[in-house]
């Protein structure tokens, strides 16, 4: 085996672990060019006393609201009445909200969201909080 073979297997071992590397180290396509959820209330995992009056999302840049829902779901899958989807164009924090028409019993509920920005390109995520029902 000539000097240059021997070289040739290390190298491209080297190059392919480089890449690998260089791959999980880069944003995923999503994160870098698509609206992403940045904050929500109530937050994922939560455990409420009472009932939330609104859901309320945070992006990573402003939504088309035409293009975009928040969906909530009690743990026996039937949805709960939401208001309509509101942003407040006079902030530039990127929050829209839905009212929740009525309070919430103790349970599991799931909060379904699809949110576009102005490429009209929608994104989807969902995140479960609960209600205890004890103060």
């Amino acid at each position: 085996m000539s000097t240059l073979s021997a070289l040739r297997i290390p190298f491209a071992a080297l190059a392919a672990a480089v890449l690998v590397v260089t791959a999980a180290a880069r944003p995923a396509a999503t994160d870098r060019f698509h609206t992403r959820l940045v904050k929500s209330v109530p937050t994922k995992d939560s455990v409420l006393a009472t009932s939330p009056v609104s859901i309320r999302l945070w992006f990573s840049e402003p939504i088309e609201l035409s293009v975009s829902k928040i969906r909530l779901e009690s743990s026996a899958a039937l949805a709960v009445a939401l208001g309509s989807l509101r942003q407040d164009a006079s902030t530039t924090d990127a929050q829209v909200t839905a009212a929740i028409t009525q309070p919430l019993v103790a349970g599991t509920y799931t909060v379904y969201w699809t949110a576009a920005s102005r490429d009209r390109h929608a994104v989807k995520g969902s995140y479960a909080f609960r209600i205890s029902g004890k103060r």
